[in-house]
């Protein structure tokens, strides 16, 4: 996988072989096709952990602590993760076939959604959040993240990168804002003549 991931970074997913991939492993290409079945296979392998490295790096070292992370402290390491990454998030999204990008899109997004999924739930059961259908707000929201990050990364080359983290934590947090429970009521203040009389 680590020879797949560079020459694919290098190279571009189209232009690497899987006799490429092997030599450069160390191994026969028949180990290649037992173990990935295809060069597909392989790409939806690369893209799997490319989806739990991102995951991983939204949740940081404690994915479950005890209350609610930051939502933009999450997506700053999301957008970090996916610059590090560099020309790997161009293979998995630019991939020239159809059919390979869309298994390379799909492998990384279930890692990702799945991830948030279980937060959410654990969140939610917890009374942190709502009760809701964790797995569809996962998908909603990722759908939203992962649109930003393409269009930052991929189509833009990470030039406005601040603008694009900014906007998308505005949105997930304007899209979460209704599912935390609303603060506590406060006194309210009375007016500045009833304070005078006092």
């Amino acid at each position: 996988m680590e020879a797949a991931r560079r020459l694919f970074a290098e190279r571009g997913y189209a232009a690497t072989t899987t006799a490429d991939v092997a030599r450069h492993a160390g191994v026969s290409e028949g180990i290649l096709f037992h173990h990935f079945g295809s060069k597909e296979g392989l790409l939806a392998a690369v893209a799997t952990e490319y989806g739990r490295g991102l995951a991983a790096a939204m949740f940081g070292a404690a994915p479950l602590g005890p209350g609610l992370p930051s939502a933009a402290e999450m997506l700053r390491r999301a957008f970090a993760f996916v610059r590090e990454q560099g020309t790997l998030a161009r293979i998995l999204v630019l991939s020239p076939d159809p059919g390979s990008r869309e298994t390379a899109r799909r492998a990384s997004r279930e890692q990702i959604v799945a991830a948030l999924s279980v937060a959410f739930a654990d969140w939610s059961a917890r009374g942190l959040l709502r009760p809701m259908d964790p797995q569809i707000v996962a998908e909603l929201l990722f759908a939203l993240v992962e649109a930003a990050l393409t269009q930052c990364f991929v189509h833009g080359d990470g030039e406005r990168e601040e603008a694009y983290l900014r906007e998308t934590v505005r949105c997930v947090e304007g899209a979460l804002a209704p599912l935390v429970p609303p603060p506590a009521p406060t006194e309210p203040t009375p007016p500045p003549e009833e304070r005078n009389r006092a």
